[in-house]
């Protein structure tokens, strides 16, 4: 029986258990949004969708996004046809806040010249983050400067070459400087408007009109920045509203727009009346909450960057287009207050450039906060019923066996795998249900298997019918075949599992739990149980 301890197969087996008792008590178990609460996301689409591609497109998109913020435990999942319902186990307010602004987003890049468009989020190939070829950070007075590169394909590259070139006038020559141009800007839109319109009192539009021409450097908004260019760039139509309201001229045009514009964007100072007015012909409102500091129009029509041509990238040294070189390798820039602000802004754009743009846009966004209790509850449940479980197999097992050395190491050899399969599930994922799903499973299958084993040895002791190591192999042939079969039912769900929630999580613990069963947990205990055997 001492011999036991030499067999490789058992130091394995308690190798994994001890490390697994390591991770456990250094590391511990992350559970999911069942067990510790979280945030609930209800998207209304602003149209429903029905085709099951397109379903399976904003399911990867969205989970995309929410993959990009570091979370694990996500669920997303559609509800009828028109709404999306995401969870997440999280509850940070700053970050549950930040998960918000990236679900409401459809996520439409563009840049424009002169309120033409040179290229859009489908046209960038590459974003990189090699420092090397300009990704970084730097101070700026008093804020910090972010840059991101990309690249252009080569049809985007060349129209983004013709749209540009020579866009710069020469304003003066000196021997010592040499010559010195006034480029035009680049104008970069997140989900521009494009079925919208703007109505703002005179007020608000002076006001933001000062505040753009004196630059707000804490968000990039360069000293000398024209409202009337923004507008231009963005193409949404626009109102000025007087203090009684919006003129009889002005409601002629909004009832010919509401036919091709379904929604109007306001500022939240915008009288009432004015309100009831765009109302009234049929406008669905939009309304922007004022924020101390920052101009109505910029957020508004979505604008996330103004970008000043060079003469370098306008190519002013070349005297014919025709000679020109494309230009496919470019820079975002964008400025914040602090150097955690920037990262998140720059962070923010990749993901949307990354996980791309959704195929409808999101008309709005509801968020309630999940309650643990039920769960811990739940969680509490589950081990107590666990137990009691063990405690009945165990004397089942003594009934059907009469040895009590032989039924210890069967509900032993069981609880050791769950704690094993625990581990290394918390290693890659969060706990939830269907975990707990895939672990009553696998415990299941490895009291089955045990049995399956112990049986076959019995057999050849008791009949002498062949040498226990071919007996062995003969329970190992069994076990590997169904478990064979139970990896092959999950690998379909773990590969290909967008939008199957939980199933997802089973899956893995379930294959998981399989694995250490075969490799680890019941070699050892075939070692184990001929030893018994052997010597009863």
């Amino acid at each position: 029986m001492a011999e036991i301890y030499k067999n490789w197969k058992v130091i394995l087996f308690v190798f994994f258990l001890f490390l697994s008792f390591a991770i456990i008590g250094f590391r511990g178990i992350t559970f999911g949004i069942d067990f510790n609460g979280g945030t609930l996301f209800q998207i209304e689409l602003a149209e429903p969708i029905t085709n099951l591609d397109e379903r399976a497109r904003i399911v990867q998109t969205i989970q995309q996004r929410l993959d990009w913020t570091g979370l694990k435990d996500i669920s997303v999942n559609f509800f009828g046809d028109d709404f999306v319902i995401v969870q997440v186990a999280e509850s940070d307010p700053e970050t549950i806040e930040r998960i918000e602004s990236l679900l409401k987003k459809q996520g439409v890049f563009e840049s424009t010249i002169g309120g033409e468009i040179i290229f859009s989020g489908e046209d960038i190939i590459e974003m990189s983050k090699d420092p090397a070829k300009g990704y970084s950070l730097y101070n700026e007075g008093s804020g910090v400067r972010w840059v991101l590169p990309f690249v252009l394909k080569s049809t985007a590259a060349q129209r983004f070459t013709e749209m540009t070139f020579h866009k710069c006038d020469l304003v003066s020559y000196s021997t010592d400087v040499g010559r010195e141009y006034e480029c035009e800007n680049t104008y970069f839109f997140i989900d521009r408007p494009k079925e919208s319109i703007l109505v703002m009192s005179k007020d608000v539009f002076f006001a933001d009109e000062q505040l753009l021409l004196q630059g707000i450097q804490s968000e990039g908004i360069a000293e000398g920045t024209s409202i009337d260019d923004i507008l231009l760039n963005s193409q949404v139509p626009y109102f000025l509203s007087e203090k009684d309201g919006l003129n009889e001229e002005q409601l002629a045009s909004l009832e010919e727009l509401v036919q091709e514009k379904t929604s109007a964007i306001i500022p939240a100072s915008l009288p009432l009346s004015t309100q009831q007015q765009i109302i009234d012909l049929g406008f669905e409102l939009r309304v922007l909450e004022d924020e101390q500091g920052m101009p109505f129009v910029f957020d508004a029509v979505g604008m996330r960057s103004i970008i000043g041509l060079g003469e370098s990238v306008t190519q002013m040294d070349v005297a014919n287009l025709a000679d020109a070189e494309p230009m496919s390798k470019l820079q975002i820039f964008g400025s914040a207050s602090t150097r955690e602000s920037a990262i998140q802004r720059r962070g923010d754009l990749e993901i949307l450039l990354q996980s791309g743009s959704l195929s409808v846009s999101v008309k709005s966004i509801s968020k309630e906060t999940v309650s643990p209790l039920l769960g811990e509850n739940f969680l509490q449940d589950v081990a107590l019923i666990g137990l009691v479980a063990l405690f009945v197999v165990a004397i089942v097992l003594f009934i059907r066996y009469r040895i009590l050395k032989l039924t210890l190491p069967i509900v032993l050899i069981g609880l050791s795998e769950v704690i094993i399969t625990l581990a290394l599930v918390s290693l890659i994922s969060k706990f939830d249900l269907g975990a707990v799903a895939g672990l009553l499973a696998v415990v299941g299958t490895g009291v089955d298997h045990q049995i399956i084993i112990t049986d076959e040895l019995r057999r050849g002791v008791q009949e002498h019918a062949g040498s226990l190591v071919a007996r062995a192999q003969r329970a190992f042939f069994i076990i590997m075949v169904a478990a064979s079969t139970t990896i092959a039912a999950m690998l379909p769900i773990i590969l290909i599992g967008f939008g199957l929630g939980r199933l997802v999580g089973f899956a893995i613990t379930t294959t998981i739990g399989v694995l250490v069963g075969v490799l680890i947990t019941r070699p050892a205990f075939g070692e184990i149980a001929k030893a018994i055997l052997e010597k009863k």
